[in-house]
């Protein structure tokens, strides 16, 4: 439930909506309140706990369960446009952070697509559909249980697996390392999103199987309960049937709770008369079928047909006749002839029974199936038992095996089944029959699929025989959507597709249905266009998205870490750039524009390598579509750091990195390298406050600064431009036996590249640039700021702003240094040369 609150008391009126459980908290959220809301203005109840909806992560499913209240506070008249995001704003020290391993929570939420090793079918109920980006070597998710039959003496398995949402093009289907057409009775259909599948069978096991023998009746001795009744009320034998009324006080609960019918034997006192005429007393066995069992006048009564004589005990010469003793009887139960119960788990519409000759079948087999309804609790439904005869005969000593399929009269019940052998078998075996298994089996059909399924029929070969390590693979690639930079366009056609951009705009637009517009496509495209004309690989993102708790930031953040590009929210907009070289600065702060305060100008020195690393080492999938030998298993990119030179090897310490969404070695040597050289270089790391001026400066620009209190550096503001000579607002002391450079910003505020400074004096500066200005106290308050540092200097002046964040009336930034040596790998490989 949905309930908008107008005003905190609810004066004006409440809205209520139902909430659709196909969608997430956010999708029903913006469904019904089109306008959105502002979060400033509102408070906001799940389940009756206030969450804040810039943290809180709302893209999981809603459920029946979830009650959402949104109330507005007092100042609030109307609803305002703003949207509730989803995440907060991306916040990270550096630009390409060691983020957090999607689905890595647990084990029980993560698929096997992206595990390294091991990787099997399984069954992850209750868990989120893989969201497969890029392509894959993926081993889908099992949908139900395995369907099995024999046909002709040979074991089929049929599987159902379901690949993830949305389309994808397939290649290389296989179990472990075998391509299906390489294995006999193989076949597989694919069914993509709004197929119909004519028949899905759901076919599931009763627990009670395990090999149960159908034991003949002449071989039947095993006696599993044995009871002497005394003092009976009646005992009445008359044809086939026997009808044994015992005493109020006898303990009948054991005869009472088997399943019926069921095999006994019964034993009555007799006194026996030879055709010598001697007389003795002795014992008279019975075989027979135990039906029912009722009470009647507070007495229970035994009924059981099928009643055999079986012998006399003891055996003193030929029998003229007996008389019963109808007091008395021993019942046993015992084994053979039928089973006890089985209770299938499901309701269903048809029985299917597997039964194996181990020895072959030499003669006939003559078995009667029984079966009946069951409630929830186990018991039979009266006037539900049906029956039917089935037979084999054959001549051979191979072993067999069959599945006899029934169709109960009752139609979709849950039911619970008997067997029985009724003919006599050779004690040699040959004839020896077993129940394999016993399913209760239903369908579906015409199904209408939600996702990408594939169905799997296979001869049951050591690729298949076992659930636990059933290997059904498949090379999968994502079809997305797309973005025409030219027509400033987005292109909705689905194509196979490895770009991490497209993953971004896919998974933001068509998974979570945000509006396209909140996205900054154009630089999202200009860097997947970018690193295509140098090398594509460097842009692939190949991953799968298992589990339901990965919020939308985490993922968009995970798809760019893979590609070097880090996104950072600018208000509403969703922004992207990539860990590059850069061309030059976009912005300066120096004294004039840096705020002096107690929080500013914090400055952190790296002496040694962070945390003792002497190395990095780079985990990734090796992907057999991007390396003809390659394993689809997990490698590594090793490399050290020996008296600061980088070679390959394994360090002693190394920075680990498992790249998420890497499944190529060109990539993963590029991030490599890249991680190893910031180990190195990233020396500096700022803490400042900056006005105005860092209003137009991005995460992930290069800007420079000047430490006001550090004597090397020299800042402040131009008054006066006289051809080359640039009057300054304080007096310069620079010492006249070194070099020096300059930059300068121009009307735009962007700095100069560094210019070389030919001459100087205390109050003025000589060099070659011609966009500096000057103030004139009208439209113009300050004119250009410089900077002047050594040309050899060792204190940085260079620096990537890594952070950005407004309070009070000015800009908090983190900076860390820049130096171009971080991108040497870049350059040597001509991946970013211009």
């Amino acid at each position: 439930m949905l309930i908008y609150c107008k005003d905190p008391n609810g004066l004006t009126g409440n809205e209520r909506y139902d909430l659709n459980t196909s969608l997430s908290l956010f999708q029903n959220i913006k469904n019904h309140l089109p306008k959105s809301l502002n979060h400033q203005t509102i408070d906001i109840y799940l389940n009756g706990e206030k969450i804040d909806p810039l943290t809180f992560d709302l893209s999981r499913t809603a459920t029946v369960f979830d009650k959402i209240v949104i109330v507005n506070r007092q100042q609030a008249s109307t609803v305002v446009a703003i949207v509730v995001a989803v995440v907060a704003a991306v916040v990270a020290y550096a630009l390409t952070p060691k983020p957090k391993v999607p689905n890595n929570s647990g084990e029980q939420k993560d698929s096997t697509n992206n595990k390294l090793t091991g990787q099997t079918n399984i069954a992850r109920l209750y868990q989120a559909k893989p969201d497969i980006y890029g392509c894959v070597r993926s081993y889908p998710d099992i949908v139900n249980p395995a369907g099995s039959e024999y046909i002709n003496n040979v074991k089929y398995i049929e599987h159902l697996f379901c690949v993830g949402v949305g389309y994808y093009e397939f290649d290389k289907f296989k179990y472990d390392q075998t391509l299906l057409d390489k294995i006999a009775g193989t076949a597989y259909t694919v069914y993509h999103p709004g197929d119909i599948i004519p028949v899905v069978r759901y076919q599931f096991p009763s627990a009670e199987v395990d090999g149960q023998e159908l034991v003949p009746p002449n071989l039947s001795n095993e006696v599993l309960f044995e009871k002497a009744y005394k003092n009976l009320v009646g005992l009445k034998l008359k044809d086939d049937t026997v009808t044994m009324t015992l005493n109020s006080e006898d303990n009948v609960d054991y005869l009472f709770n088997l399943p019926k019918p069921v095999e006994i034997h019964f034993i009555v006192r007799a006194t026996i008369t030879t055709r010598s005429e001697k007389t003795y007393r002795g014992n008279v066995v019975y075989r027979a079928t135990l039906m029912s069992t009722t009470i009647e006048n507070n007495q229970p009564v035994l009924i059981a047909n099928n009643v055999h004589r079986l012998r006399f005990e003891p055996k003193n010469g030929l029998i003229r006749k007996f008389t019963v003793d109808k007091t008395y009887v021993t019942v046993q139960h015992t084994g053979g002839v039928y089973t006890d119960a089985f209770i299938l788990p499901e309701a269903g519409t048809e029985i299917w029974t597997d039964l194996v000759f181990q020895r072959g079948l030499k003669g006939d087999v003559l078995c009667q199936f029984v079966w009946w309804v069951i409630d929830d609790f186990g018991n039979e439904v009266p006037g539900t038992r049906e029956t039917t005869l089935w037979g084999e005969w054959l001549d051979t000593y191979e072993p067999q095996s069959i599945t006899v399929k029934i169709k109960p009269s009752r139609g979709k019940n849950k039911y619970a089944l008997i067997i029985g052998r009724l003919n006599n078998g050779k004690s040699d075996l040959s004839d020896q029959v077993k129940v394999e298994n016993v399913y209760i089996v239903d369908f579906d059909y015409n199904y209408r699929v939600k996702d990408t399924l594939i169905y799997v029929r296979t001869r049951a070969t050591s690729q298949a025989t076992s659930l636990k390590e059933l290997k059904f693979n498949v090379e999968a690639t994502r079809k997305t959507i797309s973005y025409n930079r030219n027509t400033k366009q987005i292109d909705y056609t689905l194509k196979p597709s490895r770009s991490f951009a497209d993953a971004v705009l896919h998974q933001f637009v068509a998974v979570f249905g945000r509006d396209p517009n909140e996205l900054d496509l154009d630089s999202l495209y200009a860097i997947d266009e970018k690193l295509k004309s140098f090398n594509e690989r460097l842009g692939y993102f190949d991953f799968s998205f298992d589990d339901i708790d990965v919020s939308l930031g985490q993922r968009i953040e995970t798809i760019c870490n893979a590609a070097r590009v880090y996104v950072y929210r600018d208000g509403q907009k969703w922004r992207f750039a990539r860990n590059e070289e850069k061309l030059r600065p976009v912005a300066m702060f120096n004294s004039l524009n840096l705020v002096k305060s107690d929080t500013g100008g914090t400055v952190q020195k790296k002496s040694s390598l962070p945390s003792t690393f002497d190395g990095v080492q780079v985990e990734y999938i090796d992907s057999s579509k991007d390396r003809p030998k390659g394993t689809d298993k997990k490698a590594y990119i090793d490399l050290r750091i020996v008296n600061n030179q980088i070679i390959k090897g394994c360090a002693f310490r190394p920075n680990k990195l498992q790249l998420s969404g890497c499944r190529n070695y060109e990539q993963a040597m590029n991030r490599a390298q890249l991680e190893i050289r910031r180990l190195i270089y990233e020396r500096t790391l700022i803490e400042d406050e900056v006005i105005n001026d860092a209003n137009l400066v991005d995460k992930g620009d290069l800007v420079l600064w000047s430490d006001t209190y550090d004597e090397t550096i020299v800042s402040g503001e131009i008054i006066r431009i006289e051809n080359k000579t640039f009057y300054v607002d304080q007096e310069l002391t620079l010492d006249p036996n070194k070099m020096y450079r300059v930059a300068i910003t121009n009307k735009g505020g962007y700095p100069s590249n560094w210019i070389n400074i030919t001459s100087h004096n205390k109050n003025s500066f000589v060099a070659d640039y011609a966009d500096a200005y000057v103030a004139n106290n009208i439209d113009i308050q300050c004119g250009s700021i410089f900077i002047i540092t050594e040309i050899i200097s060792e204190e940085p002046t260079e620096f990537i702003l890594t952070k950005k964040q407004f309070n009070n009336g000015v800009y908090h930034v983190n900076l860390t240094n820049y130096d171009s040596r971080i991108y040497e790998y870049d350059r040597e490989n001509g991946y970013f040369t211009e």
